[in-house]
């Protein structure tokens, strides 16, 4: 099994002594990835132990083992509770063994293990660690998926254009432009060119810019007013299972841009930048940056402007194949402390904001982290784009 050999290369990377997978009930999905034990209902506790070298050792319970398909570790098997204590000294070595859970639940995407388990293993005398890092080298991308990152990137850009190019069009023929009639324009193109998207993109026009993840409804949705922000987010992938998202924020304004808005767009791009250039510090200074260093470093910018409330969510987060939302490293020191590893092979946004009462700012990019450090993979919009009133409306 391949992700066994990854899981290897991984532990001896972080020289611990093995990596333990443990589930009750389906109470861990992470157990759900990786085994595969048959259609058939577990109701009892299930461990399996992973070494740096030779084979794994599955621990499950007697009534359970003649039902188990065949896999290709060492199966063994516990009836009562002083059985399983003593299945488990055997199999538990003492040392960093790695479990999914997090210290002070600072990283909850992958704090699946419960406290009383922790604690028993503990006893056992294992040095329980954080699983979060090992788990990050199987949500690194191929080649191959980097390349089908790269094609939803041109997609995501092509299909921003068409929306500003409707928007503007439409406004030259001074008809009314509603936030519903720009994101059905962004995924009209989505669904022409087969692409894949869990989700509408948000279109916000004013005010509606200043809520991060405002969802346009038809009936309730703005209408374009004169010198409107627009905020438009948009993100999609190709049509294959394994192919990863793309996803940007690019903003705009209907007329001539307030002094405040151009403030602001210029502090929210700078500090994208500065998330850019921080990871390329860290490169250069031949160590791999953590997640919340990077928030931090975008946050005290953000806040020596001025506009520390304002910015109330994490700077980015890493991109996924199943949801736009990865399962690996985080730029997050404000939700929660993100100790995981920016390593070569993860893809991540870069998306600082600043919303305030009348309008919100969100500027967003990709990345993909290679060997020398971080590549961006999408357009980085530097100016606002300005789409000229038309004074006439029908």
């Amino acid at each position: 099994m391949d992700w066994i050999s990854v899981a290897q290369t991984e532990l001896k990377r972080q020289q611990a002594a093995g990596w333990l997978i443990y589930d009750f009930r389906g109470t861990n999905p992470v157990a759900k990835r990786f085994l595969s034990l048959g259609g058939g209902f577990l109701s009892r506790r299930v461990f399996l132990f992973v070494p740096p070298e030779g084979t794994p050792t599955l621990l499950v319970h007697a009534i359970e083992k003649g039902s188990l398909p065949d896999v290709p570790f060492d199966v063994k098997s516990y009836s009562s509770r002083q059985t399983l204590l003593e299945s488990l000294q055997r199999m538990v070595p003492q040392g960093r063994l790695l479990v999914e859970t997090s210290p002070m639940n600072d990283i909850p995407y992958v704090s699946h293990v419960d406290a009383g388990t922790v604690d028993l293993l503990r006893s056992l005398g294992a040095e329980v660690m954080s699983s979060a890092d090992l788990l990050q080298a199987f949500s690194t991308l191929s080649d191959e998926q980097v390349d089908m990152h790269l094609e939803a990137a041109k997609h995501v850009v092509r299909a921003k254009n068409t929306a500003f190019e409707f928007i503007s069009l439409h406004s030259q023929m001074q008809r009314t432009i509603r936030e519903t009639d720009v994101q059905k324009a962004i995924t009209g193109y989505f669904d022409s060119h087969g692409l894949i998207y869990d989700h509408p993109p948000i279109v916000g026009f004013g005010p509606h810019a200043s809520d991060p993840h405002y969802a346009p409804q038809a009936g309730s949705d703005a209408i374009l007013q004169h010198n409107d922000v627009i905020l438009i987010d948009l993100w999609a992938k190709l049509p294959r299972e394994d192919a990863p998202y793309a996803d940007i924020t690019w903003m705009a304004c209907y007329g001539e841009p307030s002094d405040d808005l151009k403030t602001v767009f210029e502090i929210v791009r700078d500090a994208r930048d500065l998330a850019v250039n921080k990871i390329k510090e860290a490169f250069t200074a031949q160590r791999l940056p953590e997640g919340h260093e990077i928030d931090r470093a975008v946050r005290s910018f953000i806040e020596s402007k001025g506009f520390g409330e304002a910015f109330f969510h994490r700077t980015g987060h890493s991109i996924g194949t199943a949801h736009v939302h990865g399962e690996a490293v985080h730029l997050d020191d404000f939700e929660t402390h993100d100790t995981r590893k920016l390593i070569p092979g993860v893809a991540i946004t870069v998306e600082p904001g600043i919303y305030l009462n009348d309008f919100g700012v969100r500027s967003e990019i990709n990345l993909v982290i290679e060997e020398n450090g971080p590549r961006v993979t999408t357009e980085e919009q530097q100016e606002l784009i300005i789409i000229p009133i038309s004074h006439k409306r029908s």
